[in-house]
């Protein structure tokens, strides 16, 4: 339908064109450039130059016409073509392969064929009628002036079977060539069609791949804000639809934190399924219980069997534990890590490599362990990162990587990443991406301090509240402005639970990390949210004020962060102090 919209329009212009020649020939003639009798020019003209336009003026309603508009469109045609060949037969020999021409635009043999009939029809009749009117045709009679001309049985006789049935032949053989090339044509747009609607589906199954591979990977940060002692990003840029790299990171234990960065051979759909094998098959091994070098060489054999397209993978693979900082790591041929000590600079950790994954059966790999301290960053990436290049094929290289990880050394992981980004892109330019680009990082915090108290909800439990806090955060180096707001808000909390929430039992929950204080006042008493209470209006005086609501106004004001929830049938109301 598109296609035949956009014939109509082209015919449309194509008989603006014939009728501009025919209002030219009628101006020749005009002129005595023709022998045209005045009187048939003067007839005839403004029929023809009408048909070619009727097109044009109907074309406004081209849709409302929808499909029979290219049979008026060529009627139009060949009524024009047969008043101008009446007129002046000699010139206008030619024209009659308008309308077949024409309808190849439409790549449709029914529309030729017609086209054809018609032609052939109305040639004849054309070519009869100007033997006794317009200007004639010496091919086929020998008088040039037609008044004087003669149309004898023998001249008509001879002038059908010698010069019309010729001409309506060769338009005939002309039809045939054109109506070949319209089914060729329409074959192709067929298949072309077929072909878009099966890269489509291809382009949507690959959309939903992608999908499902970014869905694989972790990739909602914070990945884990109850833990204070680390922060971790990470982030993977395919070069195609779907990608060979991967990164992974999950508890093992509450102590222990895998981290996996890989690269599969190769690029697009195969490295990905290849790479959704090798990841499930890494985290299975870590999770039972393998250290990094069993889970290597464990993997690998799984990896070998039956890998007759020889992909293969290289693999850095770290388990870190939580509590005291300590890296366990093993690597399959995969790129060195960058390591950052607090305070200094990034460099590469050269540590010992072993063999790729599914490249040989029975491969060994080494094992070696780093300790990560109090503000230290660790830094994974693949060789995208490394061997990007730019216009002028040069490489990024491992020297701008750590230059651009130094100038941001002070950043958390996730603007450390975005920073690396930034400058790996503006490097490249708008040269092509050729490989994955995937960074993971690691930096550890200090480590948090965690206490808990159990109080009877009652007034008598208060003192007890307020020194358990006192102590917890003294021993943490709290000031004592921060102890004495920490213990005025735990008192008037405290008291609300004993007085109200009718609870049987409460805990008080104390964090402490890096200059902050985070404490949860737990009950089982009816839900009560005081954040949710409008503040008491303290501009009113005293005896106009409703009586309630200061305590906690004060917590707020004195606390940075105050918080509530319900959740497994407990209030849980949590204030945050830093210093």
């Amino acid at each position: 339908m598109e296609n035949e919209r956009e014939a109509n329009r082209y015919s449309c212009r194509c008989l603006r064109v014939m009728a501009l020649i025919a209002a030219l020939a009628w101006l020749l003639n005009l002129l005595d450039v023709f022998i045209v009798p005045p009187a048939v020019m003067n007839v005839g003209m403004p029929v023809c130059i009408f048909s070619f336009l009727l097109p044009t003026l109907l074309s406004s309603g081209m849709s409302r016409l929808g499909g029979w508009f290219k049979y008026i469109l060529m009627g139009c045609c060949i009524l024009g073509i047969t008043v101008l060949s009446v007129a002046i037969p000699k010139h206008t020999v030619l024209a009659w392969v308008a309308p077949v021409l024409l309808s190849c635009h439409y790549y449709s043999r029914k529309l030729t064929a017609t086209a054809l009939a018609a032609s052939v029809v109305c040639l004849l009749s054309a070519g009869i009628a100007s033997l006794y009117v317009g200007e004639g045709d010496p091919n086929l009679i020998e008088v040039f002036n037609a008044e004087d001309a003669v149309i004898t049985p023998e001249i008509f006789r001879e002038a059908v079977l010698f010069f019309l049935l010729p001409r309506s032949a060769i338009l005939v053989g002309m039809a045939f060539v054109c109506m070949t090339v319209a089914k060729r044509t329409r074959s192709l747009l067929e298949k072309q069609a077929a072909d878009s609607a099966a890269r489509q589906r291809i382009e949507t199954e690959l959309n939903v791949a992608t999908q499902i591979q970014a869905d694989m990977l972790p990739r909602i940060f914070p990945a884990f804000p109850e833990r204070r002692e680390f922060d971790i990003y990470a982030s993977m840029t395919p070069a195609k639809e779907v990608g060979g790299d991967f990164y992974d990171f999950f508890l093992v234990d509450e102590d222990h934190l895998a981290m996996v960065i890989a690269d599969v051979s190769g690029k697009g759909v195969p490295a990905a399924l290849f790479m959704v094998i090798a990841k499930t098959l890494l985290k299975n091994a870590v999770q039972m219980g393998s250290s990094p070098r069993q889970a290597l060489e464990k993997v690998n054999n799984q990896l070998c069997e039956n890998n007759e397209a020889e992909m293969f993978v290289t693999v850095w693979l770290g388990v870190y534990e939580i509590s005291t900082g300590h890296l366990t790591a093993a690597n399959a041929g995969h790129e060195y890590p960058a390591i950052r000590r607090a305070g200094g600079r990034f460099e590469l950790f050269k540590e010992p490599h072993g063999f790729v994954l599914a490249g040989m059966e029975n491969a060994r790999y080494r094992e070696y362990e780093l300790e990560i301290g109090v503000g230290d960053t660790l830094f994974l990436y693949t060789d995208g990162v490394t061997e990007a290049t730019d216009g002028a094929n040069a490489l990024y290289g491992t020297d701008r990587m750590l230059a651009a990880l130094n100038r941001n050394c002070e950043l958390d992981p996730e603007r450390l990443l975005h920073e690396v980004k930034t400058d790996l892109d503006g490097f490249v330019g708008a040269a092509p991406q050729f490989d994955d680009i995937t960074m993971l990082s690691l930096q550890r915090k200090s480590a948090s301090v965690r206490r808990s108290l159990q109080a009877a909800p009652e007034l008598e439990s208060i003192p007890k509240v307020c020194q358990f806090l006192e102590q917890t955060l003294e021993e943490q180096g709290a000031p004592m402005k921060a102890i004495a707001q920490v213990n005025i808000a735990a008192d008037e909390i405290f008291s609300n639970i004993a007085r109200y929430s009718g609870a049987a039992a409460a805990q008080v929950d104390c964090e402490i990390m890096a200059g902050r204080a985070v404490i949860r006042f737990v009950d089982d008493g009816q839900p009560y949210d005081p954040t949710g209470q409008p503040e008491p209006d303290i501009t009113l005086p005293v005896e106009e004020r409703e009586i309630g609501g200061l305590g906690i106004l004060m917590v707020r004001r004195t606390m940075d962060e105050v918080s509530y929830e319900y959740e497994a049938g407990r209030n849980v109301l949590t204030i945050e102090k830093r210093w």
